[in-house]
């Protein structure tokens, strides 16, 4: 054996490794965007039952709370589901889908005015333009960053994994 095939196998073993870590960091990712979600301090569960209490009309002004909890709630059904799953592919297509619809709709809704395309909603951007809007939300609130990048992460991730399947 000469000594390229020793570095051979140790590449080999290498991409072995990346590609059985990937389901695992699909899945963490995806715990994670559902949990960010869930968990909003606005417009996770606490929000969607204050909201629910208070005046359930609201939600037609602003969405936002039932769609992260059925969405976050969607996202740890299909991961639990897909775990033993003979075919994933239909829970990564999933699991894109929910992925990108959250970044577009950040960006739709900030882009908007917070949601200025709803009806009855006055835009609303703050004095600023809709990209200075989106800036300004993005840098000023750590949840929305920290919240985007985990949904990038997982789009990108559980879409290899559509592809690998």
């Amino acid at each position: 054996m000469g000594a390229t095939d020793g570095v051979t196998r140790e590449a080999e073993s290498e991409s072995d490794g990346t590609k059985n870590a990937l389901p695992y960091v699909g899945a963490i990712l995806t715990a994670l965007v559902a949990a960010i979600h869930l968990f909003h301090p606005e417009h996770g569960i606490i929000g969607l039952a204050s909201a629910l209490t208070a005046n359930p009309t609201a939600l037609v002004f602003d969405p936002r709370p039932l769609a992260f909890v059925l969405s976050g709630t969607a996202l740890f059904v299909g991961l639990s589901l897909s775990r033993n799953a003979p075919n994933r592919r239909p829970y990564y297509a999933a699991g894109v889908l929910i992925a990108a619809t959250y970044v577009v709709g950040y960006f739709a809704w900030h882009f908007t005015g917070h949601g200025g395309f709803l009806p009855g909603r006055e835009p609303l951007f703050h004095g600023l333009t809709p990209v200075e809007n989106v800036a300004s939300h993005l840098t000023g609130d750590a949840w929305a960053a920290a919240s985007k990048l985990a949904e990038v992460g997982m789009a990108l991730t559980v879409g290899l994994l559509y592809r690998r399947a």
